[in-house]
């Protein structure tokens, strides 16, 4: 498709500038975030001073200027000497967060670390290693130092530029890169503007961007590699890294089609949230009863581990299912999960209900010895042949899809991801069709599971 980029070029200037006025954080913010630092800094002197060998550094967007206005956060990084046992870096690491923020909860990623506030803004205290090479990492929170360093100096002068992508990608739903969203994390955002320099030129380029691109960021190439299914960011300090391994494919083609429906008809409401009218609970019963289609929903106790885990183990409870039903030839259109007060897996079929029979394929007739243990075999029907292969009846034990939900759970509940299955086992309950409905918090989600447009 041939643009015209002057066009685009013309309004996109108009659009920025005031764009950026909304996203960029105001005085009063910026004060907040460095009196916190301050405070923090004050609390670390004294803190270590029982610790002589522990050194700390400020990383992140708010090290880096990059941070969206309304969303402060500072990162505190706890660097030990690599000496430190793994979990005394732990136990310490957790004692010194808790003494030098406000408030605090424990939390894990890589391993524990202190998330809390001091005065009111939300600090992150990571305990992770001083490393001279990244070779030498122990877990992914070791490398964010490297990254700091890195990107520190190159992104000056591009930090607006960082924010309009964030914003971009924040109001189009893929920004970050936890399991629950698979989208493109802060510092992928900031490795991809300074690869193009700024955020109007990536947008231009991001319109031809198909699967399997590969950037090489450090030496500033790009190619196509057969090999990458989605988008392959090499990480400039780790050249054996994908940035963007958690970017999904289908969020990859959304911010191929959101930057090709910016660059058409340029607007600030790319940059934030649109205000969507809810479909009303009323409406939604209309839909599933004119689809005629089979829509089950398992739910179930949350079980009480860390976000990314949970998510990754509903992914793999919905698939499970969703072969299951396949197999058993219900067709399932979709399946998706969703993290509620509890969680629930839900499923939609084409078929609502079987024959009590169903045709088994045998042996061509060719295939003596495999024809005749077909036709030996004990049956309520005989056996049959059609263009030269062996058929027969048999009776289904499962006719429709909720009775195959339950039975697979019953049966492979062990399949759906450790902590989901213990939960499971423990007890669930289906809703099928309009019933759905009275899960709480379930409305707008199902709103869209169906895919109904607002």
């Amino acid at each position: 498709m041939k643009i015209d980029f002057k066009e685009f070029d013309a309004e996109y200037k108009k659009i920025v500038e005031r764009v950026i006025r909304e996203l960029k954080p105001p005085e009063e913010e910026v004060k907040r975030g460095l009196n916190a630092k301050r405070k923090l800094e004050k609390r670390l002197a004294e803190v270590l001073k029982d610790y002589p060998e522990i050194e700390y550094s400020f990383l992140g967007s708010f090290a880096r200027n990059t941070w969206l206005k309304g969303s402060l956060e500072i990162d505190l990084f706890l660097l030990f000497p690599e000496e430190y046992m793994m979990d005394v870096l732990e136990k310490v690491g957790l004692e010194i967060g808790k003494k030098v923020v406000d408030e605090w909860d424990e939390r894990y990623a890589s391993h524990p670390y202190i998330h809390g506030y001091v005065d009111g803004v939300e600090v992150d205290v990571v305990p992770c290693y001083k490393l001279e090479r990244v070779e030498k990492i122990k877990s992914a929170v070791d490398r964010t130092p490297f990254h700091h360093k890195w990107v520190k100096n190159r992104i000056k002068g591009l930090e607006d530029e960082v924010r309009l992508l964030k914003s971009f990608l924040k109001s189009g739903g893929i920004y970050g890169a936890e399991y629950s969203v698979r989208g493109f994390s802060g510092y992928l955002c900031e490795l991809l503007i300074i690869h193009y320099g700024s955020f109007n030129k990536l947008v231009k380029r991001a319109c031809r961007w198909k699967r399997g691109l590969k950037i090489d960021v450090m030496n500033k190439k790009e190619l196509y590699d057969k090999n990458v299914n989605g988008l392959f960011v090499i990480d400039p300090v780790d050249s054996r890294r994908n940035v963007s391994a958690n970017l999904s494919l289908n969020n990859l083609a959304k911010f191929v089609e959101r930057c090709r429906d910016f660059v058409l008809s340029p607007s600030e409401r790319f940059f934030f949230p649109e205000r969507v009218k809810e479909i009303s609970k009323r409406d939604i019963e209309t839909e599933i009863e004119r689809r005629a289609s089979g829509i089950y929903a398992v739910e179930f106790e949350k079980p009480n581990i860390v976000e990314d885990n949970l998510h990754t183990q509903l992914e793999k409870a919905r698939k499970k299912i969703h072969e299951f039903l396949e197999k058993s030839e219900f067709m399932p259109l979709n399946s998706d999960y969703f993290v509620l007060e509890k969680c629930v897996l839900i499923f939609e079929t084409q078929v609502r209900r079987l024959s009590n029979i169903k045709k088994v394929i045998g042996p061509p007739f060719e295939e003596w010895e495999h024809s005749k243990r077909f036709r030996d075999k004990k049956r309520d029907y005989s056996t049959f042949l059609e263009e030269g292969r062996y058929y027969a009846y048999e009776i289904r034990s499962i006719t429709n899809p909720k009775t195959a939900i339950e039975w697979y759970i019953h049966n492979f509940s062990k399949s759906l991801g450790k902590n989901v299955s213990e939960e499971i086992e423990r007890g669930f309950k289906i809703y099928e069709g309009v019933d759905v409905l009275k899960i709480d918090g379930v409305k707008n989600k199902l709103a869209n599971f169906l895919k109904l447009k607002p």
